[in-house]
């Protein structure tokens, strides 16, 4: 994962701008530049930024030691629900299981409430479900054989149906993959252009729902990954030779095109995994090891818990309404972004997202069609943002924020600064559910940690998300607008190996726990072997999924390296009761046995993390940085308020900027509230604190009353 080479690019595409980061391996140089997203070939936007920063930084095609990619291709195929080409194949007898649902309640419909809730369709209706005559028991003992030609059967039957993508999970397959590897078989003889994906590569581990929902998303996304790496990857090559070209996944790694093609699935949500590495980089780097991270893009908003310097990861994770079964950086998205549309809802209420403008008409304030009010022109209005985004390439236009938003006003008897002031507040609200649903919700305390707000929108509601969780600090870092696209630079290659593995505390056996961990490790550092990582560079990380007897949740602890002895067993056991009692502030230590049901090796090739420069020193005068002055809306100050506005990447070491006020960067706008003052620290992050002596919290009209309004305050 070395190289001679100069410059190391990290490509974020996002719903409305495709980030691009360029690290100097030798210096440490940050060089970022945007360009717009291409929805229709997601890949031209991407050698398009790859050829934008060859052309700003002057370097060339050969010094690039690699492109490392974050994309949201596979998030998008899965939530445009295109499943009318997916088929399912289960063990006989499991054909409703889709319908059913998990045993812990993933998926079920609430038939106590039939009048209330119409149960969704299946993601695969009955009649493109096929049954296997074959049965294994939970140990893997086969008990009953699926003969060869059974499994070409369905094959054909899925060939004459014309499906073009199967997804397999037969019961107990993780303790036993003989009979899903046989019709895998069957297929690639009578059917070899179906995608197929069998549950025994996608997820080995029980829960028969969630890894069947997992594994047939798998297959329904794999003919348009593969397009896409294709596309991507002959571009790239085509550009810029022999460079590796890795792709980001959702367990905070990057794996090769190739590998990426073969399971889709693990790059779901990259994008927001790659913002947490990066503020968990930057946090550990600057002395700020327990963060709570704000990604506030065009589409959407993410949050992510930081302890100890590394992100929180999570083993189940929901998007939309598919609850899915993987390794993850464990992130909670809402709906809340720059082009998240404000609208009336029939209830009169002001709401502010999901629906979004997207990069295409954009926010009216783009002048190219859209016809809803956003986010981003609530602050155009406000004179929060500027007149123009990514170094001004796309030029904003205020008399159409202005209009949009009167029209809005109306129905809400509110003049139209009011009205984008409300607009801006409930997203903020809708934030610090986010937020809240990622701590409070899990037994974490925010007002512990500090709110690191990145991304195009996060930083503008930063101060008012931080002010709502009484939350003291904000850290906004220096190139706030490509934080995303900076975590590809500090990703290592990673690979998740799992297993079943049952034990109960009461009849522990750790000799048989080491042995098992054994064979993981083995595979993990073969995995990372095939994919050049060398094994000084090579680390490996144990956990195991625990739960107590008759539960169906379980929690990952951390067991460590080496021999697993009794009390190294017991310490994890002990681990377990600690993590259960924060989650639910009690636990049943003494009284109910714990259980192993799961274990999991993650492979880690470490790569070298870039070595930041310090930016100059300076006093506390952010002279330097000064850029004028102009009326900004601020609630707090009872409207518009004369604001000093500076260049972000002017400020030096030491400055010290009082609130009001607004820093402007090439991908970013900082908004420092009245009652915040800020001070920028060596590495360039501007640290946003209230200001003690004048610190009282309003008491807000209305009370929050879901993720995307607020109550009576607005209607």
């Amino acid at each position: 994962m070395t190289t001679k080479r100069g410059l190391r690019i990290g490509i974020d595409t996002g719903g409305t701008f495709t980030d691009v980061v360029g690290v100097r391996s030798d210096s440490g140089e940050v060089f970022t530049t945007k360009t717009p997203t291409t929805p229709a070939d997601f890949s031209e936007g991407l050698i398009q930024g790859v050829r934008k920063i060859l052309s700003e930084t002057k370097i060339r095609p050969a010094m690039v030691n690699g492109v490392f990619h974050g994309t949201t291709v596979a998030t998008n195929a899965i939530l445009e629900r295109r499943f009318e080409d997916l088929g399912f194949i289960v063990t006989g007898g499991f054909r409703h299981l889709l319908e059913i649902g998990g045993a812990n309640g993933a998926g079920r419909p609430n038939y106590a409430a039939p009048l209330l809730q119409k149960p969704r369709d299946a993601l695969v209706p009955p009649e493109r479900v096929r049954e296997a005559k074959e049965r294994i028991s939970a140990s893997g003992e086969v008990l009953e054989s699926l003969g060869e030609q059974d499994a070409l059967r369905l094959a054909r039957w899925f060939k004459g149906q014309r499906i073009g993508a199967v997804g397999v999970c037969l019961l107990h397959a993780y303790a036993n993959p003989a009979h899903e590897e046989l019709i895998l078989e069957a297929f690639e003889r009578e059917y070899p252009e179906c995608f197929v994906s069998i549950s025994s590569e996608v997820i080995p581990e029980p829960g028969e729902y969630e890894r069947a929902i997992t594994t047939l998303l798998d297959a329904c996304i794999k003919p348009r990954i593969k397009d896409y790496v294709e596309k991507a990857s002959k571009k790239i090559e085509d550009t810029l030779g022999g460079a590796p070209f890795m792709i980001m996944k959702s367990n905070g790694g990057v794996s090769t095109a190739p590998e990426i093609a073969k399971r889709p699935i693990g790059t779901v949500l990259s994008g927001p995994a790659a913002g947490a590495l990066s503020a968990a980089f930057l946090g550990k780097l600057s002395g700020h090891e327990q963060l709570i991270t704000l990604d506030g893009g065009g589409t959407s908003t993410d949050i992510a818990v930081i302890e100890g310097g590394e992100a929180k990861r999570a083993t189940r994770h929901q998007l939309d309404e598919f609850h899915l079964r993987m390794p993850m950086i464990d992130v909670v998205t809402i709906g809340t972004g720059g082009g998240s549309v404000a609208w009336r809802s029939p209830e009169g209420r002001l709401r502010v997202g999901p629906r979004s403008a997207g990069a295409d008409p954009g926010p009216i304030c783009y002048g190219k069609g859209g016809q809803e009010p956003t986010l981003t022109d609530a602050n155009l209005l406000l004179s929060r943002s500027p007149l123009h985004l990514a170094g001004g390439e796309v030029k904003l236009n205020k008399a159409l924020a202005m209009k949009a938003m009167r029209d809005l006003a109306r129905g809400f008897d509110m003049n139209p600064h009011e009205m984008a002031s409300g607009v801006i507040e409930i997203a903020a609200w809708n934030q610090t559910h986010a937020v809240r649903r990622a701590t409070v919700q899990r037994g974490i305390s925010p007002k512990n940690f500090a709110l690191m707000a990145f991304g195009g929108s996060g930083p503008l509601t930063a101060g008012l998300v931080a002010e709502l969780l009484e939350i003291d600090t904000v850290i906004v870092p220096p190139f706030a607008g490509m934080t995303s696209a900076f975590g590809l630079e500090v990703v290592d290659l990673v690979n998740d190996h799992a297993a079943a593995h049952y034990q109960s505390e009461e009849n522990a056996r750790p000799e048989a726990l080491g042995d098992a961990y054994e064979k993981l490790e083995a595979q993990a550092s073969a995995g990372l072997e095939s994919e050049g990582v060398p094994a000084h560079r090579r680390m490996m990380r144990r956990t195991a999924e625990m739960r107590y007897q008759g539960e169906a949740t379980e929690i990952e602890v951390d067991v460590p390296g080496g021999y697993i002895t009794p009390p190294v067993l017991a310490k994890a056991f002990e681990r377990f009761h600690t993590l259960y009692q924060r989650r639910y502030t009690y636990n049943h230590k003494g009284s109910r046995p714990v259980e192993i049901v799961h274990l999991r090796v993650t492979g880690i090739g470490m790569t070298e993390p870039p070595n930041l420069p310090l930016i100059p020193a300076g006093d506390d005068s952010p002279e330097e940085a000064y850029k004028g002055a102009r009326l900004v809306w601020f609630k707090e100050l009872g409207g518009f308020h004369d604001t000093p506005v500076y260049y972000r990447e002017r400020l030096l070491e030491g400055n010290y900027i009082p609130g009001p006020a607004i820093v402007e960067s090439f991908g970013s706008t900082t908004a420092i509230y009245p009652r915040q003052e800020a001070r920028v620290d060596r590495y360039g992050n501007l640290v946003m604190r209230f200001r003690s002596e004048i610190f009282e919290r309003d008491e807000r009209a209305g009370r929050p009353t879901g993720d995307h309004g607020v109550g009576a305050a607005w209607g």
